[in-house]
């Protein structure tokens, strides 16, 4: 959220041991910070961030059943994670409002 607006909205589904969402979380963010600092890729993608690595950053390092590449998929498994797929991202390009009338009455 930027200001008063969501200009942005991102769905992704852990499969993870983690029991909570916190813990989930926690978990997904140790992985994500040990990649980052063991990896090269991992520090090419938090310059790439402009250090703000985020759920639309990670998007980009995930196939569509959720596996991550390679070198962030063994710090994710490490940390209980098995799969983060990106299921739904919403743009200001794509807002559609919720007020719009959905039935079209046909005129007899």
């Amino acid at each position: 959220m930027d200001g008063t607006q969501v200009d942005a909205l991102r769905v992704i589904e852990l499969a993870s041991v983690a029991e909570t969402k916190q813990d989930a979380l926690q978990r997904l963010s140790k992985a994500i910070g040990q990649w980052i600092q063991n990896t090269e890729d991992g520090r090419r993608a938090w310059a790439d961030s402009s250090e703000d690595f985020n759920i639309g950053d990670l998007a980009g390092y995930l196939s569509r059943t959720g596996k991550a590449t390679p070198a962030l998929q063994r710090f994710l498994e490490r940390e209980g994670i098995a799969r983060v797929r990106d299921l739904f991202a919403l743009t200001n390009a794509d807002q559609e409002s919720y007020d719009r009338i959905l039935a079209e009455l046909e005129e007899q």
